[in-house]
């Protein structure tokens, strides 16, 4: 018997920017909406800037965008909604939970150990050239 070959899952993901992020009912929401929608969520609140990264399947992922957009944040920017390939940049929060972090330091180490951190620093606008 010879063994299956080995199948790639392609998540896809979204990085979302806004102003802050504070209301806790707000927040709430989009932790029912990650578990709803089986998406693994990072949010950076408290003071400016409000950051959310989600990975998931692409209609879970989609479906949780939608929500987010429809709590009308200040400053709300979908900077990134793509594919990714599966064990590159994997955020390390489980499936259907969120990661709360109070700081851009925090979030940066944080993704530094999924290896997300040079993909979030392009987007955000945060990498000096082309890199």
């Amino acid at each position: 018997m010879q063994p299956k070959p080995a199948t790639t899952t392609t998540l896809f993901q979204a990085l979302i920017k806004t102003h802050h992020m504070t209301s806790r009912r707000k927040i709430q929401a989009i932790a029912k909406s990650a578990k709803h929608n089986a998406c693994s969520v990072v949010l950076k609140t408290g003071k400016p800037p409000g950051v959310m990264i989600a990975q998931g399947e692409e209609a879970g992922v989609r479906e949780w965008v939608d929500g987010v957009k429809r709590l009308r944040y200040k400053d709300y920017r979908l900077l990134r909604l793509e594919a990714v390939k599966q064990g590159s940049g994997q955020l390390s929060t489980p499936s259907g939970n969120v990661e709360e972090l109070d700081s851009m330091k925090d979030l940066s180490a944080y993704l530094a150990e999924c290896e997300m951190l040079p993909w979030w620093t392009e987007h955000m606008g945060f990498a000096k050239g082309g890199a």
